[in-house]
């Protein structure tokens, strides 16, 4: 009957409570934590984000949370967060080329690469049919050429028999 008693008072002054609980407050943070955990590249030689690292006690993860946790208290958003953490760690800590400058060429090149590709595959395609269109067919075989290919075939036989 206690327990009872106890659940029910703290459901009555849990609805009653205005604004976000502590639980809401520290979920809404990890949640935040997480996102700009997964716009950062782990540097310990594993090939997941930091959000995502899955290494037992990773030295990296456990020296950049830090950082990432006291931004959110602080209350910075998201992409001054990233911004402040490539600033200290350095840029290879992006998941993707930043959109300007010599970042745009990381985009553009995958697509360069399969437009040139469509363009020169054709072109090779034809240039090799051309060319093994263009040689001579090999003559035919003469008909004393056939008899001694003939009469070698059947001395093999008859060894092997």
């Amino acid at each position: 009957m206690k327990y009872l008693r106890n659940s029910l008072l703290v459901l009555v002054l849990a609805a009653a409570a205005p604004g976000q609980t502590v639980a809401e407050a520290g979920s809404e943070a990890y949640l935040k934590s997480r996102e700009i955990g997964r716009q950062l590249k782990c540097q310990c030689s594993c090939s997941y984000t930091i959000a995502d690292c899955n290494m037992l006690h990773c030295p990296f993860r456990e020296s950049v949370t830090p950082d990432i946790k006291e931004a959110v208290a602080a209350g910075l958003p998201a992409a001054t967060i990233v911004k402040n953490i490539i600033a200290k760690y350095g840029s290879q800590l992006r998941t993707a080329p930043r959109a300007e400058g010599f970042g745009l060429f990381g985009w553009a090149m995958p697509f360069v690469a399969i437009l040139l590709g469509l363009i020169a595959a054709p072109i090779l395609i034809w240039r090799w049919k051309t060319k093994f269109d263009q040689r001579p067919a090999p003559a035919p075989a003469e008909e004393a050429d056939m008899a001694r290919y003939q009469e070698e075939i059947e001395r093999d036989l008859a060894k092997l028999e």
